[in-house]
């Protein structure tokens, strides 16, 4: 009699392979960014009120991250490296990579710190971005000073106007006591290096695009950088004002200034270094839409100084198309309403463009967009928008209230007037 063998033990599943550190980096990063934008002192003061929306989450993600680093030294030595000097980036690629190595041996921490990451990542309005190459980028010299604006390409196309509202009351802004800021005798400070760096930059823009004219409007007690701005700009216009900078009131000088047949409009903050093809991309997506207004940003990228030196040298300096995210640092911000706005010409009279009783910081983009978005459709693109260090404005009034608060949203129309170049007359109504 036969006795059938018994089954041979059949062979473990094989256990899947353990995740290597390299899997864990992109969750390592995004925790690193957010020990940065909990500790770094720039953070509050890029958008005081973004910031207030976003710091819990900056927090609950940084007390879990905290308590994660403890479970090793390495990585708790780096946390802490960052807590002390959050804008040095040596310590933040150390962190990233002791977490990475960390995340790997704990894999249940990592999926629990992923969901806090992606809980926080829905709500928070200010991003942190540190380029894979910027650690090892060189340190460059402060730039000189564009020695002209360049010669525009404006073969076919319909006519744009670029609007850029301006003032710089600083004129030692480097604090050397010299005078200036960048060498350039004019006494200059940070907000004039951008501004020139913005004109370059448009000035150098790709073959066969529109038609463009550029308009700075200058508000301030005096034209102090006619001097240095008429020899490269279409037109400059000194638009006399005291007290508060009133961007809204500048821009609309500097439309109404403009042609009223004008198809297109480009709001451009002073602040702003744009690509080469920035003119022709945002005229062809008005030409080929039915939009009234649209924003070509999501995010828009504050650079911290030394990037923002880097970025103007490799673009107006260097000859760059564009300057790689990979090479820079800064804070992110997510939609916001300001920094460069393109919109069709009688879009921007049948509201009464901008609301001029908005002084000082904070507002007066908020309110025209929502009013733009009320009288036609308004759109967002996904381009890079550069912004350039320079001072932070006072953000309230010495008793901590927002500057504009005391304003009816939506309540400006085109019937109060707006965009008179005379000495600056405040509206009331």
């Amino acid at each position: 009699m036969h006795e059938t063998p018994a089954p041979a033990p059949s062979a473990p599943a094989p256990s899947a392979p353990a995740p290597s550190a390299a899997e864990h980096v992109p969750l390592a990063q995004r925790l690193a960014a957010y020990a940065v934008l909990a500790h770094d002192p720039a953070v509050p003061f890029i958008a005081a009120d973004y910031w207030e929306k976003s710091e819990d989450h900056y927090r609950a993600v940084d007390a879990a991250l905290g308590a994660f680093a403890a479970k090793a030294p390495g990585a708790e030595r780096d946390y802490h490296a960052v807590l002390a000097a959050p804008t040095s980036t040596g310590p933040q690629h150390a962190l990233r990579e002791s977490l990475a190595a960390l995340l790997a041996q704990h894999p249940q921490d990592a999926r629990r710190l992923a969901d806090t990451v992606g809980e926080a990542d829905r709500h928070i309005w200010i991003d942190y971005h540190l380029g894979t190459g910027s650690g090892d980028r060189r340190v460059v010299p402060e730039p000189r000073v564009p020695d002209g604006a360049g010669e525009r390409d404006t073969a076919g196309g319909p006519a744009v106007r670029v609007v850029i509202p301006f003032r710089d009351s600083d004129s030692d802004s480097d604090g050397d006591g010299d005078g200036d800021n960048n060498g350039d005798g004019e006494g200059g400070g940070l907000r004039t290096r951008n501004l020139l760096a913005c004109l370059r930059a448009l000035a150098d823009q790709a073959d066969g695009g529109p038609a463009v004219r550029v308009t700075v409007v200058e508000s301030d007690v005096e034209p102090r950088s006619r001097k240095l701005l008429e020899p490269l700009v279409d037109r400059y216009v000194f638009a006399p004002k005291t007290g508060l900078f009133n961007k809204a009131w500048a821009v609309n000088v500097g439309v109404v200034d403009a042609a009223r047949d004008t198809p297109y409009v480009c709001v451009l903050d002073a602040d702003i270094l744009v690509d080469r093809h920035f003119l022709t991309r945002n005229t062809a997506r008005l030409d080929a839409g039915d939009h009234g207004t649209h924003l070509p940003f999501r995010w828009s990228l504050s650079l911290d100084e030394e990037s923002t030196r880097y970025a103007i040298e490799h673009r107006t300096l260097g000859g760059a198309a564009d300057v790689p995210d990979s090479t820079l640092r800064g804070l992110l911000l997510r939609e916001p309403p300001g920094g460069c706005l393109w919109l069709r010409g009688e879009v921007f009279h049948a509201v009464g463009g901008f609301d001029e009783r908005f002084e000082g910081w904070g507002g007066e983009d908020d309110d025209v967009v929502a009013r733009l978005a009320e009288a036609a459709p308004l759109v967002r693109y996904d381009d890079q928008l550069l912004h350039l260090n320079h001072p932070r404005p006072e953000m309230t009034r010495e008793d901590g209230v927002p500057f504009n608060a005391h304003i009816e949203p939506l309540s400006w129309h085109r019937g109060m007037g707006y965009g008179s170049a005379d000495p600056f007359v405040p509206v009331t109504v």
